[in-house]
């Protein structure tokens, strides 16, 4: 193998790795670390909680019954109605590909099909 083929072997096992740690290890523990930290500070200082989730366990399935779908709901409405929208459009309006790719459609509409090829040309 030559370098090339070693440096995109790595680099793809980093993005592998980036990909897993922050996707889905990082998240779990996360996850777990504020569920274990939210029973240490709520319950043992809330007697009555104490009653109700005497174990770790069922207040962490508990939790969890509560805040997947609660963090789900609050996840779809971004996506759909929240910031997510509103960043795509920056995003477009910031990449020059979708600028000229717009600004051709808009020309080959009114019948300007050669000024939309001359623009169109630089990407192929």
């Amino acid at each position: 193998m030559n370098y090339h083929k070693y440096k995109d072997k790595i680099l793809r096992y980093w993005a592998y790795f980036r990909r897993g740690h922050s996707t889905y290890l990082a998240f779990l523990i996360s996850l777990v670390n504020f569920i274990v930290i939210q029973y240490r500070l709520l319950i043992s200082y809330v007697s009555y909680l104490e009653e109700i989730f005497h174990h770790l366990s069922v207040f962490a399935v508990t939790f969890i019954i509560i805040y997947i779908p609660i963090t789900t709901i609050i996840g779809w409405l971004d996506y759909t109605k929240g910031a997510v929208p509103i960043d795509r459009t920056i995003g477009a309006r910031a990449n020059p590909y979708y600028k000229d790719l717009a600004k051709a459609l808009i020309l080959m509409s009114e019948g300007k099909n050669n000024e939309a090829r001359k623009i169109l040309e630089k990407w192929v």
